[in-house]
């Protein structure tokens, strides 16, 4: 029986083509803006989101990444990236710059389109926060099969080029999984034409993957992964009485994965050391940079089980374990070759 390879260790570039205010708040400073749709609006937002392109991410994280043991990047993107669409701010060269960078530092790339005409999640790292239209509008999810098939015809030459994800963390009720099903089978029918075989097509898991495992299944020809987002945020804390009890629950993730792995491989496309506001009062004698801590360890280990791992994120305006960067350079974390923890 063959050994399972290691999993990927990888981070994301959050706050750098999609704007997050929390993640960035310098960039909003002075303006009621509370996304990238609305600081576009604002007199020199625009200047200030291309002035933020440039700077935020530069060569010289390239090569730290390169240098710290990370594989993989996601770079989460918006639609508008590719078409001028007012009041976005286009700027598809950006993303060409971190393809070749990319290639330069022989690190892989997961091009994540992460916010879709009309808004997938109303979230604001959807780009603009409110509605939510994707579901409502064929015309919204026709839009995103172009852009899906621009991505893919561009940069399916590039050796960086890893996978490609075709939504993220799209919000449904039950009869909408119908639409959602739907538009990952258009999408992988259509990029199985474009991508070299050994590229993956990505699809979410909604934050649902009981029901959605196996929406889409890998063939001989095109390699398919689902991508889960994990945080500590957004649980039901009255159930843990403490944060051991949490753990608990974490490290049966690792059967979790086992089992959703079955049709295909999964990644880990968001996780990170930070915990919830509710967990503070419950860490017992731990501190809550200790409590973190284990946090880290524990999620590491589960995680060999998937494809890849890729921390949220990079790294932030402030500290904390938000901010990967900061985290590895404190010593509090290093990916090491067998992907474990060393503090």
């Amino acid at each position: 029986m063959a050994m399972k390879s290691k999993p990927l260790r990888g981070v994301n570039l959050g706050g750098w083509l999609i704007l997050e205010k929390w993640m960035t708040p310098s960039i909003f400073a002075g303006t009621n803006a509370k996304d990238e749709y609305s600081l576009s609006l604002e007199p020199g937002g625009r200047l200030r989101i291309q002035k933020h392109r440039e700077r935020f991410i530069t060569e010289e994280d390239f090569a730290w990444l390169a240098s710290h043991n990370v594989e993989l990047i996601r770079i989460p993107f918006g639609y508008w990236l590719f078409d001028e669409e007012p009041p976005y701010v286009a700027g598809v060269e950006r993303l060409d710059w971190a393809m070749q960078m990319a290639e330069k530092y022989d690190l892989k790339v997961l091009l994540d389109l992460h916010a879709l005409p009309g808004s997938q999640n109303g979230n604001d790292h959807s780009g603009r926060a409110g509605d939510m239209e994707w579901f409502r509008d064929v015309a919204h999810r026709t839009r995103s099969l172009d852009v899906c098939i621009k991505v893919a015809e561009r940069y399916k030459n590039s050796p960086a080029l890893w996978g490609l994800e075709v939504i993220n963390e799209p919000q449904f009720g039950w009869r909408a999984q119908y639409t959602l099903r739907r538009y990952y089978y258009r999408a992988y029918k259509k990029l199985l034409r474009i991508l070299p075989d050994h590229v993956y097509v990505v699809f979410s898991d909604a934050f649902r993957p009981w029901l959605l495992a196996g929406a889409l299944w890998s063939n001989k020809r095109q390699r398919v992964a689902m991508d889960i987002h994990w945080y500590s945020s957004g649980l039901n804390w009255r159930r843990f009485s403490t944060v051991e009890k949490y753990y608990q629950m974490v490290r049966r993730r690792k059967w979790t994965l086992k089992l959703l792995g079955w049709p295909h491989p999964i990644i880990v496309g968001e996780w990170s050391a930070m915990l919830a506001h509710d967990a503070f009062s419950k860490t017992g004698e731990l501190s809550l940079h200790e409590a973190e801590d284990v946090h880290l360890r524990e999620q590491l280990a589960v995680y060999q089980q998937a494809l890849a791992h890729v921390y949220w994120s990079y790294k932030t305006e402030h500290d904390g374990a938000w901010n990967y960067r900061y985290l590895a350079e404190k010593g509090v974390i290093r990916m090491t070759d067998s992907a474990t923890l060393e503090t």
